[in-house]
């Protein structure tokens, strides 16, 4: 071993506990940058974010079903209250987690936690996060909602810390506050820019990413109307169903559209 490099002794490397929190205090903003506009959802976002700097909502949870947009409309109510949380939001995708034992790990990864020490996971990432002020966007959260417990634990260990929760369903703890994300609307909306639905409104704006030249006219939008209630006004349908136009026009599309599942796959 040359002379000039120390070897390295247990003394020398860091405790669990410190890199801990070195890692917390170096945290700030990890969030996923969707490559879309967020269409039609101004009312959903002002009142996550209102709740979001309500101090007495500590845990807030956005319901509904898939592929409603509970992902996007939570990322963009997080960027927008970035500046509530000096020590950061971070964003932690469980939907690769199917054991809720898991859940504290896939939390520490994200937080850049490893793991190491027989310290519990758990207490380390309470010791990570303390009295920081944090905001924790946990998605994906119904396959292990049964972790509950566990996540309403680290609120009363760690006071100035905030949960968004995506989830399919609510996780029925003390302290927890639920917002339902409805699907786009299918009637009217007098508060939008124009007369188009929230969902026809996402169509289109879908259908032009493919087709720049796409318009709605009186002959393709009874189509494009009966599109998007055919889908239920869910976004993740409507936007499978628009990327189709570039191979059919609203008329064959709504002729191909017996069945949702079989033509809106594979998006």
């Amino acid at each position: 071993m040359p002379a000039d490099i120390p070897p390295v002794t247990p003394d020398a490397m860091p405790h669990p506990a410190q890199n801990s929190r070195d890692v917390a205090s170096k945290i700030r903003l990890s969030l996923p940058h969707p490559l879309t506009q967020l269409i039609a959802r101004d009312r959903d976002l002002a009142s996550v974010v209102s709740l979001l700097r309500d101090p007495s909502v500590r845990l807030l949870t956005l319901t509904g079903p898939g592929g409603v947009g509970k992902t996007r409309v939570a990322i963009a109510a997080a960027d927008a209250v970035a500046n509530d949380f000096s020590d950061g939001i971070v964003f932690v995708d469980l939907s690769p987690v199917s054991d809720p034992m898991l859940v504290p790990g896939a939390i520490g990864r994200s937080l850049g936690i490893r793991d190491l020490g027989p310290e519990a996971l758990l207490d380390r990432l309470l010791s990570a996060i303390g009295d920081r002020r944090m905001l924790l966007l946990l998605d994906n959260v119904e396959q292990v909602v049964t972790a509950a417990p566990d996540l309403r634990s680290m609120l009363d260990d760690c006071p100035n810390l905030r949960l968004l929760i995506t989830s399919r369903i609510r996780l029925r703890v003390s302290g927890e506050r639920e917002f339902p994300v409805a699907p786009l609307s299918l009637v009217d909306d007098s508060s939008a820019d124009d007369e188009a639905t929230g969902a026809i409104r996402l169509f289109v704006e879908r259908a032009r990413d493919i087709r720049p030249d796409f318009q709605l006219t009186a002959e393709t939008m009874p189509a494009v109307e009966e599109i998007v209630r055919r889908v239920d006004g869910l976004p993740l349908a409507i936007e499978l169903a628009a990327a189709r136009i570039r191979a059919l026009p609203p008329e064959a599309l709504l002729q191909r559209l017996e069945s949702r599942l079989p033509l809106l796959s594979g998006g």
